[in-house]
């Protein structure tokens, strides 16, 4: 196989050897070091169908394609672990599958990262129980994923720096998809908010701590799932409330641009502590919390068009300039980020 051009170094890894994916990692950082292969070369891992129980961690800077074997399911080709703060302290420590800061590009297609760890405590959202499936932690290199699933509860995916998920699914119940990037788009992706296991709690999809300036998330053609709560509400987005003009971190900034969102969620799509906390900056064309043709999907399963009426104040209706000149392609949106010499 070869990778823009240049031959692979092959791996196939099996889950019926322990830690069989750490083990290859392994073998990979001992020829990196000794010399016995370029720290340029590109590294291929093969999967085959089965559970891989291990914690994960890749930080060369070698590029990395790691994927299902041909014809393995997703469902079928799984890499899980119960990890969490409270066990191991720190964003890479309490994840399942790191990427570090060293890694330049990275392909992940078809397979399944689990992190089972359920919420123990019985009140708010606490770091303890943070609990990463996927860490994503280089803000120089770009991560592309294709056909991934994503399942945690707190903090399931962590994203800095310049990502593009294509046809991937992510649920989680607080937080799930969260981080400081500077373009993360989610294109035609599901994103299902699922019960609490500690019982009827708000839920919240996206929270965004992007760097100053940036586009941050942007959701194409995605859709929000969710199950309803009996007293708590959904939510699409929620505020950390920590930005400012000051800041170069910590903007909310997410965008929503041809998006189905199911009728569970609220429609102040927003949580802001009922407007206690700040949100900067205030929704616009290129930052902030903004949309276009967001649909709902009700109940019954009919699709209407959103009313936006119920909106936080601090929200943008993008225009139909505003779409065409920067969001109408995945080219637009990813124009200034490493994927741009590799799209049509």
């Amino acid at each position: 196989m070869q990778y823009n051009g240049c031959v692979m170094l092959e791996l196939n890894v099996k889950s019926r050897s322990p830690a069989a994916i750490t083990a290859a990692i392994k073998r990979v950082q001992e020829m990196v070091m000794t010399d016995a292969v370029s720290r340029s070369i590109p590294i291929h891992i093969t999967l085959e169908a089965g559970t891989y129980r291990e914690v994960i961690r890749y930080n060369l800077a070698n590029p990395l394609v790691i994927e299902a074997a041909p014809g393995v399911r997703a469902e079928d080709c799984i890499i899980q672990a119960d990890n969490c703060e409270a066990f191991r302290r720190g964003l890479v420590a309490r994840s399942v599958f790191a990427i570090g800061a060293n890694a330049t590009n990275v392909t992940m297609r078809n397979f399944s990262i689990i992190n089972t760890h359920n919420k123990s405590l019985t009140e708010g959202s606490t770091l303890r129980d943070s609990a990463e499936a996927f860490v994503w932690n280089s803000m120089s290199g770009s991560l592309f994923a294709e056909r991934m699933r994503f399942s945690g509860r707190q903090n399931t995916l962590y994203v800095r720096g310049n990502a593009w998920f294509l046809n991937c699914y992510v649920e989680g119940d607080t937080d799930f998809v969260y981080g400081e990037p500077e373009t993360a788009l989610f294109e035609n992706c599901r994103l299902h908010l699922r019960e609490d296991n500690r019982g009827d709690f708000d839920g919240y999809a996206v929270n965004s701590r992007v760097k100053a300036d940036k586009q941050g998330f942007v959701f194409l053609g995605s859709r929000f799932t969710g199950e309803a709560r009996q007293a708590g509400q959904l939510y699409v987005y929620r505020t950390s409330g920590l930005g400012s003009a000051a800041s170069g971190k910590d903007w909310d900034s997410m965008a929503l641009i041809n998006c189905m969102v199911s009728d569970v969620y609220s429609g102040q799509l927003v949580w802001d502590d009922d407007m206690e906390l700040n949100i900067f900056p205030r929704g616009n064309a290129r930052t902030g919390i903004r949309e276009y043709n967001t649909r709902t999907v009700t109940a019954g399963g009919s699709v209407e068009e959103a009313d936006t009426s119920r909106r936080n104040i601090k929200s943008y209706t993008l225009t139909d300039e505003d779409y065409f000149s920067s969001y109408a392609s995945r080219y637009l949106i990813l124009r200034n980020t490493p994927f741009a010499q590799n799209l049509e």
